[in-house]
C-alpha cells in the first residue's frame, strides 16, 4: 500500500519529536488545569509485531501469518486565564499477511486496522471554570484504500471516502482535568465526504448516487458530499492513571473514551449517529505494554448487505440497511508515555 510506510514514518516522527519534552510539560491526569498554566502536552505512542509460523506438518491446520500495528494518541492543551484550547489527534494502523509457510513472503499485506483523527476545541470560560462558551471541529477519516477482502478489486473506502467532519459552537463543561462534556444543540454541521466517484455514484455512505439511464449509463455522477445540520454531544473522559497510588497496579493503566452523538434535525432526527471509542494502556515497564483500543460505530446513513434466510437457514436473498460496526485491537509490544 503506498501510504503504509508513509503513515508510520508520519507516527514516528510525531513521537520523536514530543519525546524531547521534560516531566514538568506532561499532563497529569489527576491534576487540575490552574489560572497561571499554558501548553501542556502528552500522550502514548505503540506499535506490536505479531508472527505465527505453522510448518509443513501440523495436525491442527492453521496458516502462518505476519502482523504489525501502530497507535499514536497526542494531545496538546492550552490554558491561561479564560481562554483554553485542546487539541488532539488519533492515528491507528494495522497490516497482516498470511498464507502457507512456503508462500509467506510473496502473500500482499492487507489493511486490518485505519485510523485518522483531529479534534480542536477552543473555550471561554464563563461561570465558576467549569463553563465555557466553545467552538469545537472534528475530523475523521482513513489513510489508506480499504478493499471488501479476499476481493481486493471492490473498493470499500479509500482518503476522504468517507471522511467525516463535524463542526459547531456550544456549551463545554468541565468539572475536573478528566472529564468534558460538549453541547451543540442547535448550532453543530457534518459533512461527509466521499471523494471517490465509484463510492459516490453508488451512494456509499449517505451521499446523493449517480443518475443512470435505463441502459445503466451514468447520467447524471453521484454527490461527492452530504452536508447535514443538527445537534451534536461529546463526552471524553481521560486519565492518566487510574489509581494515585504508587504502590497499586492500576497506576500504571491510563484510559481514555470518547463517545460523540449527532441529530440531524432535516432528516430523520431521531436516527442518532453514534462513534463510541475507548484506549486501554497498561505498562509492563518503560518502554513494553499493552494496548487495548475498541471502537463502536452507529450511522444510519451507512448500509450493509443484510443475506435474508427462511427458517431452515436457507439464502433467500438479501437487502441493505445500517447495521453496528465494531472494532477491537488488542497489541502487546513497544509502548512510549510522554
Amino acid at each position: 500500500m503506498n501510504n503504509t510506510a508513509t503513515l508510520l514514518f508520519l507516527c514516528l516522527i510525531a513521537t520523536s519529536g514530543v519525546a524531547k519534552s521534560t516531566n514538568s510539560n506532561v499532563i497529569d491526569g489527576a491534576s487540575n488545569y490552574s489560572a497561571d498554566s499554558t501548553w501542556r502536552w502528552g500522550g502514548i505512542f505503540g506499535a506490536n509485531f505479531a508472527q505465527v509460523a505453522i510448518g509443513e506438518y501440523w495436525a491442527a491446520g492453521g496458516l502462518s501469518s505476519y502482523s504489525i500495528n501502530t497507535i499514536l494518541n497526542f494531545n496538546v492543551s492550552y490554558k491561561k486565564k479564560k481562554v483554553s484550547f485542546d487539541n488532539s489527534i488519533n492515528i491507528g494502523y494495522g497490516m497482516i499477511k498470511q498464507g502457507e509457510k512456503s508462500a509467506l513472503s510473496s502473500q500482499k499485506w492487507l489493511k486490518s486496522d485505519d485510523k485518522l483523527e483531529l479534534t480542536s476545541k477552543l473555550g471561554y470560560q464563563i461561570k465558576d471554570k467549569k463553563l465555557s462558551i466553545s467552538g469545537l471541529i472534528n475530523f475523521k477519516s482513513q489513510a489508506a484504500p480499504g478493499f471488501n477482502y479476499p476481493n481486493e478489486t471492490v473498493l470499500t473506502s479509500n482518503f476522504l471516502a468517507p471522511g467525516y467532519l463535524v463542526f459547531g459552537g456550544g456549551i463545554d463543561y468541565k468539572p475536573n482535568s478528566t472529564l468534558s462534556m460538549f453541547f451543540a444543540p442547535i448550532s453543530s454541521g457534518k459533512i461527509t465526504f466521499v471523494h471517490d466517484q465509484n463510492l459516490a455514484d453508488a451512494g456509499s455512505f449517505g451521499v446523493q448516487p449517480a443518475e443512470r439511464s435505463e441502459s445503466g449509463e451514468i447520467v447524471k455522477p453521484g454527490a461527492r458530499y452530504r452536508a447535514e445540520f443538527g445537534g451534536f454531544l461529546r463526552i471524553v473522559y481521560k486519565k492518566e492513571n487510574l489509581s494515585a497510588d504508587s504502590k497499586s497496579p492500576l497506576n500504571d493503566i491510563s484510559f481514555q473514551s470518547n463517545i460523540d452523538l449527532f441529530s440531524n434535525y432535516l432528516n430523520s432526527p431521531e436516527n442518532i449517529d453514534i462513534n463510541a471509542s475507548l484506549l486501554l494502556g497498561m505498562k509492563v515497564n518503560k518502554y513494553i505494554s499493552v494496548t487495548i483500543s475498541a471502537n463502536a460505530i452507529y450511522d444510519h446513513d451507512t448500509s450493509f448487505k443484510i443475506i435474508e434466510r427462511d427458517g431452515d437457514g436457507n439464502e433467500t436473498g438479501f437487502h441493505l440497511g445500517p447495521r453496528l460496526q465494531i472494532k477491537e485491537v488488542l497489541g502487546v509490544g513497544f509502548s512510549y508515555k510522554f
